[in-house]
């Protein structure tokens, strides 16, 4: 079930997409604003949509969808180039949203398709959070 569906432009500045995130976590999953499952849901939407910012230039698409399995965050760019896990530098400050979407997701990877690529990441709904942690 998909829960929200935005376009997002190289430019744009990303809290209204980051609240609209918010506002759909809680209306769907009562996810309160202190709540760290949704911290761990914003940062990984952050990293993901930065990643098509920084590294393609160019616009894309966040689609949130309710899933079996969690919350599936997906991003879509004109880009053909998938993005790598890489070890950062410890002199940088980036180099690490991967790492941290790789920590906090039950699963990630890429889709090719003709117009881009999307990339994806299924993230533990808050019920299967707190399950894991207690």
């Amino acid at each position: 079930m998909i829960l929200l569906q935005a376009i997002f432009g190289r430019d744009d500045p990303a809290s209204p997409l980051r609240r609209t995130v918010q506002a759909v976590l809680g209306e769907r999953f009562g996810a309160a604003a202190d709540d760290a499952w949704a911290d761990d849901v914003l940062i990984a939407v952050s990293e993901l949509v930065q990643n098509v910012v920084q590294h393609t230039g160019g616009d894309g698409r966040l689609t949130l969808s309710a899933t079996a399995d969690g919350l599936l965050i997906e991003v879509a760019d004109t880009a053909v180039t998938p993005p790598r896990l890489r070890h950062p530098d410890p002199r940088h400050a980036g180099g690490r949203g991967l790492l941290l979407i790789d920590a906090m997701a039950l699963r990630w990877g890429t889709r090719h398709h003709d117009d881009g690529k999307t990339v994806w990441a299924v993230m533990p709904t808050s019920a299967l959070a707190a399950a894991s942690s207690a």
